[in-house]
């Protein structure tokens, strides 16, 4: 019986399906398009050590070059029965099984593209090994004693080798590479861009970790074997960027899933390193512009919020200072030491970086902080502090004075001018006692809120009408909120529901032109904690 089930099925045929199939799993399952060969031929010249690669892109071609340690011949003659169609299924199988064990995917997936031409000349070991193929044509080997140095050339013409899709992918892929890689005379392994400078990842991480210049979101590129492979974000940590080298010379799948499912056991080990970099980066803050030194004071804000390294955190000089004797760099010990002389209030001396120093009485206070909105909220956030300006010299009776009182003078005239003209019809505010009581409660929830500096508005008022919230021309201004306004009415409802709402609608009056008081955050804050 088995005998005449033998007759009727033809096993070498039922052989020929499985290894097609399993050299297209192995090789095209893993390759967007053709295009993407280049790119594989350089990661295999990576892992074999190459220091330099070349690669000339043309049309429906590829060449690429390295002085690597060269592809074995027992490796050519796999790559050769695999490409020969004359060759019976069990030695194509036995190929197959062959090349895959040695993680030559490289080879694999040539011969599963089946390309039109492909040539290979390898020269390792004294000796070289040419392989040579034309589509429906035996592949030839040829062996050659040689004194030359290990390196290896790789030819290949395939119809779907698109020349500008395969140069975009490498210029990404290939941009940490471990080797120079230059792609049609031009180098593509750049590295990181715009940040402090990389340092190399220690063990049990390969790699290199960066600060960047801008950003707020951690992400690493994983690595396979020199080429990026795979993306990830890291959550909960300061911004920086890693570029972590993942390949396994006994993995032969180059999957992005698998490269992200590998990551996770590190991601801590990775975030502990970061921080260490930002450490290091953050001690020589002396020799960066005034935009790095802010950048890294915040970086450092938010890796002590997240108790990230916070005692090392809290040694490190970033926040800048001035006094009578100039500028210098503190660190948050130093902060917290002028928190408490200055008493139970936790109130720090500070100006912001566009105010002038010379203009304020810098000896009354001992040092003063120079810090920007986001550093004062990180600050804020992480110790309740609060801000006062230094106090203003005395130069009320100089000319420059004299001069700024005549200016400015001269300026709110045009303002109410101004104002007057573009509201000539202006309506005059409501009295509370012609208002509903829902709208009289608005009112008292932003008057509870006062504002505090320079641009300060000293009253609110409802008035008749549609128009949007203005403010005048007076020093301080006055807001007026059209009663009718969809805004103004939407921002009584909700603060009528619910009193903590009264931070969104200062949001919604402001409009841009101004934050909303401290103490409306901060209660819209513990609402939603």
């Amino acid at each position: 019986m088995n005998s005449e089930i033998s007759s009727l099925i033809d096993v070498g045929r039922l052989l020929t399906i499985d290894v097609a199939s399993e050299l297209r799993k192995l090789s095209l399952a893993q390759l967007e398009g053709p295009w993407q060969l280049p790119s594989e031929l350089v990661r295999r010249a990576l892992r074999d050590g190459a220091r330099e690669v070349e690669v000339d892109l043309a049309r429906h071609r590829a060449e690429v070059r390295d002085n690597g340690r060269g592809i074995p011949e027992a490796h050519l003659e796999w790559a050769g029965t695999l490409l020969d169609q004359r060759r019976t299924n069990q030695e194509r199988h036995a190929a197959l099984t062959a090349l895959e064990a040695t993680g030559e995917l490289a080879l694999l997936m040539l011969a599963g593209l089946e390309p039109r031409t492909l040539q290979i000349r390898s020269a390792r070991g004294g000796r070289v090994a040419c392989l040579v193929h034309q589509q429906g044509r035996t592949p030839w080997i040829t062996v050659d004693a040689t004194p030359e140095s290990d390196s290896t050339v790789v030819v290949v013409q395939h119809a779907g080798l698109d020349r500008r899709r395969a140069a975009e992918w490498l210029s990404g892929a290939a941009r940490f590479a471990s080797a120079r890689v230059v792609v049609d005379g031009k180098p593509v392994d750049v590295g990181f861009l715009s940040t402090f400078g990389p340092r190399a990842l220690v063990s049990p991480l390969r790699g290199r970790v960066a600060i960047p210049f801008e950003g707020e979101t951690a992400h690493a590129w994983l690595l396979e074997h020199g080429l990026v492979t795979a993306h990830v974000a890291v959550p909960d940590s300061p911004c920086f960027e890693a570029a972590v080298e993942l390949g396994d010379p006994a993995v032969t799948e180059l999957s992005p899933a698998r490269l992200r499912e590998a990551i996770q056991p590190q991601v801590q080990a990775l975030v502990r390193q970061a921080v260490r970099s930002l450490l290091y980066v953050a001690r020589d803050v002396t020799g960066y512009p005034e935009p790095a030194r802010r950048r890294l004071a915040r970086l450092v804000l938010q890796a002590i919020r997240r108790r990230l390294e916070p005692t090392a955190m809290a040694r490190v000089p970033v926040f800048r200072v001035v006094d009578g004797a100039g500028e210098r760099n503190v660190d948050l010990v130093a902060l917290r030491e002028q928190v408490r002389a200055g008493g139970p209030e936790r109130m720090l001396v500070a100006l912001y970086p566009g105010q002038r120093p010379d203009r304020y009485a810098l000896g009354s206070s001992g040092w003063v902080l120079v810090a920007d909105e986001t550093e004062r909220s990180l600050l804020s956030e992480l110790f309740g502090l609060r801000f006062r300006p230094p106090e203003l010299r005395d130069d009320s009776q100089g000319l420059m004075a004299v001069w700024r009182r005549v200016v400015y003078g001269l300026l709110r005239t045009v303002a109410r001018a101004a104002d007057l003209v573009r509201h000539p019809l202006r309506r005059p505010p409501l009295p509370e006692d012609q208002l509903a009581p829902e709208e009289r409660h608005f009112l008292h929830a932003l008057r509870s809120h006062a504002f505090g500096g320079a641009r300060a508005i000293s009253e609110v008022h409802l008035c008749e009408g549609r128009g949007a919230p203005r403010r005048t021309a007076d020093s301080p201004p006055r807001m007026l909120l059209p009663r009718d306004d969809p805004t103004v009415r939407a921002c009584v409802q909700a603060v009528a529901h619910d009193p903590a709402w009264v931070y969104p609608a200062w949001l919604a009056m402001l409009d841009g032109r101004g934050l909303p008081p401290r103490s409306a955050r901060q209660r819209w804050v513990a609402r939603d904690a």
